[in-house]
């Protein structure tokens, strides 16, 4: 079972919530079909990715399990919340899988019969800058994480 502040910002219930009024879809759908247990992974895989990226400022307690809730607040931010519904339902978008995949592997193009498919250097490259699954989750988190630059 998920707690949220220990290993999850948001409930199944929280995710069921913000993915059906953010999304009309058949991943949507996809979502909805899931079991309890199935979800919990997901959010749980979900909360764990996000929390890998560096955000600004402190944890509110040095004793939290979670980035989140930061600073002075004690609520974890919508946008926090929304993230990891988005990235959750990202990691079951079998196509978006396949397609990370096959550009983690340096694979530039796929054809399949008459249907063909090209990543460019510059996509791939920009999917490095992405650590997560969903460009949409982590747009939600940009303005919590810690800008870096390459010192010389």
């Amino acid at each position: 079972m998920l707690t949220v502040g220990i290993d999850s910002y948001i409930t199944v219930a929280t995710a069921d919530d913000l993915i059906t009024e953010c999304h009309h879809n058949t991943l949507s759908d996809k979502w909805l079909g899931l079991t309890e247990h199935d979800k919990e992974i997901h959010l749980r895989n979900a909360t764990y990715r996000i929390d890998c990226l560096n955000f600004k400022g402190y944890r509110h307690s040095p004793a939290q399990q979670l980035a989140f809730p930061r600073g002075m607040s004690t609520d974890i931010p919508l946008k926090v919340q929304l993230a990891v519904a988005e990235e959750a339902l990202a990691a079951i978008d079998t196509q978006l899988l396949q397609r990370c995949t096959l550009q983690q592997q340096g694979v530039t193009s796929v054809t399949l019969g008459s249907a063909s498919e090209s990543y460019s250097g510059s996509a791939v490259a920009g999917k490095q800058n992405c650590p997560l699954l969903s460009q949409v989750a982590y747009n939600y988190l940009r303005q919590y994480i810690t800008a870096s630059a390459v010192i010389v």
